[in-house]
């Protein structure tokens, strides 16, 4: 019986409507099937060789995504800049389907039904109905951390990265100011995380982060940076 990948991907797209992009790779990399929307093709060698050596990243036309989970069956990996998700799901090598994410959908919530399409490829069977997150308050996107990657944690296996020792992050008093703190104390404290920032600390602190792959770390510190990037768009 013919593999009907168009059709497995159709189903995908129904199910999960924050999924807007696919491709349907095997395990050469070769491309089975490709929503129009986007090309990938020349990106999927690069994509399956940083899965397959776990790479902290995986660049998919020119954007930068950070890896979050990484097993052989799985990849889940998000843009710090809230550009979106990619999350990839590999049965057995023969085939591998890679899909784009919309930022305000659930990544962890999107691999799972990307797997279930993934999987009824080779079944010739419809997904099952998209996967329901765990129970949390409805909140605005964008404002709290997802809750289900606890559901979701990489498991311990022997091609698991090794994780090294992480460095903390020195403490400093421009982080425990009140509003109330006068102007040359605003100025010493500016300085003081200008000092932080040039010292490199800050770029050891977000490649710490970005190795743990903590999601409710990342989410919080995504937090600041889009608060960041608004406060100097704003003040060029």
């Amino acid at each position: 019986m013919a593999l009907d990948y168009e059709g497995a991907v159709k189903r995908l797209l129904t199910a999960n409507n924050t999924v807007t992009a696919v491709t349907v790779v095997d395990g050469a990399g070769g491309v089975l099937f490709q929503t129009n929307n986007w090309d990938i093709t020349s990106d999927i060698i690069t994509i399956l060789n940083s899965w397959r050596q776990q790479q902290p990243s995986i660049v998919v036309q020119g954007i930068k995504y950070s890896t979050l989970q990484c097993t052989q069956e799985r990849l889940v990996a998000t843009n710090i800049m809230g550009q979106g998700h990619i999350v990839c799901a590999n049965f057995q090598d023969q085939h591998i389907t890679i899909a784009y994410v919309t930022p305000d959908g659930g990544a962890g919530v999107a691999y799972m039904d990307v797997a279930r399409a993934n999987d009824s490829i080779i079944a010739g069977e419809a997904p099952a109905e998209a996967a329901i997150p765990p129970t949390a308050p409805v909140v605005p996107q964008a404002e709290v951390a997802p809750t289900y990657e606890q559901t979701y944690q990489q498991p311990t296996q022997t091609y698991e990265t090794t994780v090294q020792p992480t460095t903390p992050v020195p403490s400093s008093s421009w982080a425990t100011t009140s509003q109330d703190t006068d102007m040359k104390n605003l100025l010493w404290e500016l300085d003081e995380f200008a000092k932080f920032v040039t010292r490199g600390e800050f770029g050891q602190f977000l490649q710490n982060i970005l190795r743990e792959g903590d999601q409710v770390k990342c989410w919080e510190l995504l937090k600041v940076i889009r608060s960041m990037k608004s406060f100097m768009e704003r003040n060029p």
